[in-house]
C-alpha cells in the first residue's frame, strides 16, 4: 500500500470534545478496578488501525479528524472521516488514518460490551452514533455507484448546506470544513476536478466563495437540480 500524500492543515478542526458529557466517552473514561482510561495521542499522518493488525478496540476521537479507507494496492475508498464526538473500532478490515493530530480515549473491546449490558441506557447512544456512521457510509457508496462527479459534488454540498439550514435559504453561508483534498477522495476523484467543479458552480451563480472556508449558497433550487444528474461532468 502507497502511504497517502500528506495533506495540509488549512480548515479548522470541529471542537474537542469533554468525555464527561459524552455518554461512551464518560463510560469509557471509568476508572474501576478492572478497567484503567487509556487516552492516546497520534501524530498526523499516523495509522490507528490497519487490515490486519490485530486491534480489538474502541475508542472515542477526543480531538482532531480520522479518516477510515479501503485500499487494494493503488486504489482507495473512503467511508467516512470522524469528528471529535464520534465512535469507532479497530477490528475491521479499513484503515484509519489521523488526518489532523488526533486525541483518543481507548478501551477493550471486551470491557465495552460488559459495559453496554451492564448499562442498557448507553445502547440507544451507541446505536445513534453507529447508525450515522453507516448512514454516511451509504451515501458515500450511492454517490460512487448511481451520480457523475459534478452530480457527487452538487449532492454533498447540499448535504453540507442542510446540514446548517434544513430550508436552504438563498444566501445561506455554508463552512467547510474538509480541504479539497479531501472532498475529492469522498467523490472517488481529484482534487483538480474538484476546483474546477466548484468553480464552475461559482461561474454558473450557483454558489458564491467567501474567503477559502465557506461557500454562500445563491441558488438551491438548482444545486439540488444538479446533484440529482446533469450534462455536467468532469472527470
Amino acid at each position: 500500500m502507497t502511504p497517502p500524500t500528506k495533506p495540509d492543515t488549512g480548515h479548522p478542526e470541529r471542537p474537542a470534545i469533554d468525555v464527561a458529557d459524552h455518554p461512551i466517552g464518560a463510560a469509557l473514561s471509568a476508572d474501576t478496578p478492572f478497567h484503567a482510561p487509556t487516552v492516546r495521542q497520534y501524530k498526523r499522518g499516523s495509522f490507528i488501525a490497519s487490515p490486519g493488525s490485530g486491534g480489538n478496540t474502541v475508542f472515542v476521537l477526543q480531538q482532531g479528524r480520522l479518516r477510515v479507507y479501503l485500499s487494494d494496492e493503488d486504489k482507495e475508498l473512503t467511508l467516512a472521516f470522524l469528528e471529535p464526538g464520534e465512535v469507532y473500532c479497530t477490528h475491521t478490515r479499513a484503515w484509519v488514518e489521523a488526518v489532523t493530530d488526533c486525541t483518543l480515549l481507548m478501551a477493550d473491546t471486551g470491557y465495552f460490551q460488559g459495559r453496554l449490558l451492564s448499562d442498557p441506557a448507553l445502547m440507544p447512544a451507541t446505536i445513534r452514533v453507529f447508525a450515522r456512521l453507516l448512514a454516511r457510509s451509504i451515501d458515500i457508496i450511492e454517490n460512487l455507484a448511481f451520480r457523475d462527479v459534478a452530480a457527487r459534488l452538487a449532492n454533498f454540498l447540499l448535504g453540507l448546506a442542510r446540514g446548517v439550514d434544513a430550508t436552504l435559504p438563498a444566501g445561506l453561508r455554508v463552512p467547510l470544513q474538509l480541504r479539497t483534498e479531501d472532498i475529492a477522495r469522498l467523490l472517488g476523484t481529484s482534487r483538480q476536478t474538484v476546483s474546477s467543479l466548484i468553480g464552475q458552480l461559482v461561474r454558473d451563480g450557483v454558489i458564491a466563495r467567501e474567503g477559502r472556508r465557506t461557500l454562500v449558497l445563491l441558488a438551491p433550487e438548482e444545486l439540488a437540480r444538479r446533484a440529482k444528474g446533469s450534462d455536467l461532468s468532469a472527470g
